[in-house]
């Protein structure tokens, strides 16, 4: 990797990443010295008030003369309603292609969901996303090429899973230590099934990680089901505190825990965060 720029215009990122690749479908070219060939398509960020897009743009320069990179525009619409136009001129900071040094460009479109709802129609799974314009080319000699492009992709009208407490199960609270099942569950309110394929967990008790790991066995979430997962832990008041203690003996006790999910779907492999703290109820189990 030879470098990055980053450009920010109008709370839209264009970051470009100069990465040499081999391989790419041509979509248009201007005199066949430049050409513009979509590489891949994917959900870079997924949140939940919505997502981002990501159309990785491969520019390669078959001249023997360099060339700037002086402007850009583009159109996105969602389900064919326009949903936000982009006009940018990189006065500092044109980026130059060189011959046989291709170039990827990073065109990231950040679609909520709360602006979303005009553009869907109800109990919508999924939409499409388009995006059009033209990259604006500047040669050592002054001479403009322009190269129109057109990409779109499917995108899923997606809700984060929920996370749900379950009353501790408590083995055994003394003086020096507590043995417990932490219960949770994972809520998949969407009507389709949720791939899952990685689960890292955090659970924090009076300020201190008392367990950080993966989480074992099957994690798939179907259509609309409510899946449980218990965690065995032991604790040492003596080595991990006694805050720890104070806390487990309020009726109550606070748990935070973090979840960094990976998952798979028809649109690639992405991750979210959730995230839920909550005072618990506790079961003692003799």
């Amino acid at each position: 990797m030879r470098g990055k720029v980053v450009y920010k215009v109008s709370g839209h990122l264009l970051a470009i990443c100069l990465i040499l690749l081999l391989t790419g479908q041509a979509v248009a070219a201007a005199g066949k010295e430049l050409e513009v060939t979509l590489q891949e398509k994917k959900i870079q960020e997924l949140t939940a008030d919505g997502l981002t897009l990501s159309f990785l743009v491969r520019v390669e320069n078959r001249s023997e003369k360099s060339y700037l990179i002086s402007s850009y525009q583009y159109r996105v619409l969602v389900n064919q309603k326009e949903y936000f136009t982009q006009n940018t001129t990189l006065e500092n900071e044109q980026l130059e292609i060189k011959p046989g040094e291709p170039v990827v460009l990073n065109f990231p479109v950040r679609l909520s969901y709360q602006y979303l709802k005009p553009f869907l129609t109800e109990n919508q799974k999924q939409a499409t996303c388009q995006v059009s314009g033209q990259l604006f080319f500047v040669s050592e000699k002054k001479k403009v090429e322009k190269i129109p492009f057109e990409w779109s992709m499917s995108f899923p009208i997606f809700k984060l899973p929920q996370l749900k407490f379950w009353p501790l199960q408590v083995k055994a609270l003394t003086l020096g230590g507590a043995e417990f099942n932490f219960v949770f569950s994972l809520v998949n309110e969407n009507a389709y099934e949720v791939l899952v394929q990685d689960i890292n967990l955090e659970l924090t008790l009076a300020g201190k990680v008392i367990f950080h790991g993966k989480l074992a066995g099957d994690k798939t979430l179907g259509a609309g089901q409510e899946k449980t997962f218990p965690l065995s832990l032991m604790l040492d008041f003596f080595e991990q505190g006694r805050e720890l203690r104070d806390e487990l003996e309020k009726e109550k006790p606070e748990f935070k825990l973090k979840a960094l999910v990976t998952a798979d779907s028809a649109w690639g492999v992405f991750s979210f965060v959730l995230e839920k703290t909550g005072q618990v109820e506790k079961q003692l189990n003799h």
